[in-house]
Order: C-alpha cells, then structure tokens, then sequence
C-alpha cells in the first residue's frame, strides 16, 4: 500500500475518488428516503434506485464513448456536469418535483457508468502493471470504509437541513474531485478511430469477454456470485427478523461488520501472491461459507457470517477488475469494462429479484443454501481453470524479474 501511495498524483488520485465516492453515497441513500417523505409512498421511494440502475445499465455506450476520446478530460467534463446537475435538486420542495429526483438519478446512473468505465481504463496508465493489484484493492477499502459513514451523513443532512443539502454535500464533492484530477498527470495518446460501425463498436466490449478465455471465466464466475449475492438484500433481512427475532434495524450490525473486514481485507496484498483468478475463487468461496453460516440462528455465528463475506466480497471484485485491466488492450478497456459492469450489475439486480421470490416460497436457511451451493460451485470453476493459475504464473514470473 505504500509503494502505491508513494506518487503525488497516486494520493490525489484517491483522494479525489473518495470524496467524490462519499458524496455518491450519501444522496444515493438519501434520495429514496427523501422521496418516501415528499410522496408517503413507498413504492415512490423504490423507484429512485431503480431510476440509478437503468442508468448504470448504459454502461455499453458509454464504453464506446471512453474509447473514442482522451480519458482524463472525459472525467472532468463529466463530474462537472453531473456536479451541476446534481445542483437542479435543490429546487425540489414537494411532490409535484419528485419527476426531477428521478430524471436526476437516471442520469447519475449514466454518469456512474461512464465513470466507472473512465476510471478502470485510466488506472493501468497511472501505476505499474505489478501495482494494480494493490490499487484497487485500496479502492474496495477506501470503499468498504465510506459505506459505514456516509449513511449517518446523508441521513443526517437530510433530517436537519432537507434534501437540497445532501445535493449540495454531493456537488462539492464532484468540484473537489475535479480539482484533484486537474492536477494529475496522465500520459495518454489520442485515440485512433477504429473504423467499425457504432454496433460493432458497442458489441466490442462483450465479444472480448467471449474470445478470451481468462476473463470470460472471471466474468461467468462473478456474474454468478454477484446474482446470489443479489439475494443478501432479503436474506440478511430474513436472517435478522425470522432466524434471529430481532428488530429489521439490526440488519445494520451486520452491514457494519461486513463494512469492518471489508476495509482490512488486504485484497491488493493477496492477489499479488496467487493472482487474480484465484483471489476472485477465493473471495466466492469465503462468500459461499458465509452464507453456510447465516442458516444458523445464533447471534454471534450470523455476525461472524457477516464478517466474512465482507472479507470475500472485495476479493471477488479486486479480482476481476485486475484480471480485465491486466488482460485486455488499452484501447478496449473502455468497452470491455462497460460490458462487464453491464452484466454484473443486470446479474445482481435479477438476483434481488429472484431472492426476493424464492423466500416467498423457501425457508430462509433454504435460500441460504442455495446461496452457499452456487457461491461454492462458482469458486470451484474458477479456481479448476488452468488459465486462471497461469495468469498467477505470469504475474509472479513479471514481479521477480522487475525485482531484478
């Protein structure tokens, strides 16, 4: 972690995401409760996250879009613009004005995506390939760490000052992530135009994940884990009221403890010892014991569950992000990182879907099996692949001789 905090623009680097990210969050979280409070629905309030998702859904065309042109001035045009955007919610005083929140979150979850893949693609120009493992594995801490505060602070702006004051806290944080991204050198050609059709080019992303076997593998693995993990937002809900008979609010011991080995899970340090794909096996098959474990109605069991799938979640994540930054071109990282987040994100809202009809008709310990089944099952795939172990080779062989 040091080596990767060692350059100036490195700490600005994560500086920058962090207030940004702090920002994200906290409207995220408070626009649907804000919603509840204008309208009294709460059905009303379920559409600000979906308006978000369909969003992030875009992330295909995005990725075009990150291809096409020079990254770094990308993401400052578009965290000015989605600073000011976010600005237009401070208009927003009754019910008649919900339509704004929710257009506004639709194109948050544009400019999400397109972020996202803007970042993904940025980062291998900012650090050594041995480096990018640690990297984003700061990043899923620094992560794991925000969502702990920022619901306290989000909800408090809220509660205190209204909802043009959580947009306020989020635009300053995007004008704060600009500054500290116009202050980072990034060496980066234009790009050259690939000459194929607008289709051709948003399908580019999604045929690189079938041809190439590494992150195909990495990809199936994840999107399956992320769909079972999609059934965590009922069965830890499930685990607090019918396995445990406590209040639904103590769902929130168990966010924090997975928030907890979230922040510790010292993803960057591991993967630079077997790789990306068996970190990302890894990581689903802590998921898959943990979910073993919330089938048992005993407090502290559920909360040691919690601690471990907190652990294995940035494993899974750090993985595959590395994996796709080490394994595909420079001038396809947008695309492909699009298609990516496209699946996962479309695998984990299904999954939410499907969780939240399966404990409907199975018990609560059921679903958690099914959870484990799949989870385990998934590990085992990825971690049973040669290319995955070779990729560890690989990295191993490109540390020692850079060590020369």
């Amino acid at each position: 972690m040091g080596t990767v905090l060692s350059t100036s623009r490195m700490r600005l680097y994560f500086l920058g995401t962090t207030l940004s990210s702090i920002g994200d969050y906290a409207l995220w979280l408070a626009a649907a409760v804000w919603v509840r409070e204008l309208t009294g629905s709460t059905a009303k309030a379920g559409l600000c996250m979906l308006c978000l998702v369909v969003g992030t859904l875009l992330s295909p065309a995005t990725g075009v879009l990150v291809d096409r042109v020079r990254r770094k001035p990308l993401l400052l045009v578009t965290n000015t613009l989605t600073g000011a955007l976010v600005l237009t919610l401070t208009q927003v005083h009754g019910a008649g004005q919900v339509w704004l929140i929710y257009a506004v979150m639709f194109l948050y979850g544009l400019s999400t995506a397109l972020s996202s893949s803007t970042m993904t693609a940025l980062l291998p120009s900012l650090v050594p390939k041995d480096q990018l493992g640690p990297a984003n594995g700061l990043s899923q801490a620094l992560a794991q760490g925000q969502r702990l505060i920022t619901p306290a602070i989000g909800l408090g702006l809220l509660a205190a000052y209204g909802g043009g004051a959580v947009a306020l806290l989020d635009a300053a944080s995007f004008a704060a992530s600009v500054i500290c991204w116009s202050f980072i050198r990034v060496d980066e050609a234009k790009p050259v135009p690939s000459g194929q059709r607008r289709r051709d080019e948003a399908m580019a992303g999604f045929r690189f994940l079938a041809a190439t076997p590494v992150v195909r593998q990495l990809t199936t693995a994840m999107v399956i884990g992320l769909f079972v993990m999609g059934f965590f937002e009922i069965l830890s809900l499930a685990v607090v009221t019918t396995g445990l008979h406590h209040a639904a609010t103590w769902t929130g011991v168990i966010v924090t403890a997975m928030g907890v080995t979230g922040i510790v899970s010292g993803a960057g340090t591991v993967l630079n010892r077997i790789g990306p794909g068996r970190l990302a096996a890894l990581g689903l098959a802590l998921a898959g014991a943990a979910s073993l474990a919330m089938a048992v109605p005993v407090d502290a069991v559920v909360i040691s569950a919690a601690l471990l799938f907190g652990l294995g979640v940035p494993f899974v994540v750090v993985g595959a992000m590395t994996s796709i930054q080490l394994n595909t071109p420079s001038e396809l990282l947008g695309r492909v990182s699009g298609a990516d987040n496209f699946l996962i994100t479309a695998g984990q809202a299904v999954g939410i879907g499907v969780g939240a009809t399966l404990v409907q008709v199975l018990s609560y310990r059921g679903l958690a099996y099914c959870a484990a089944a799949l989870l385990i099952t998934s590990a085992g795939y990825l971690a049973s692949r040669p290319e995955q172990r070779s990729t560890a080779r690989r990295a191993t062989r490109t540390r020692a001789a850079e060590s020369v």
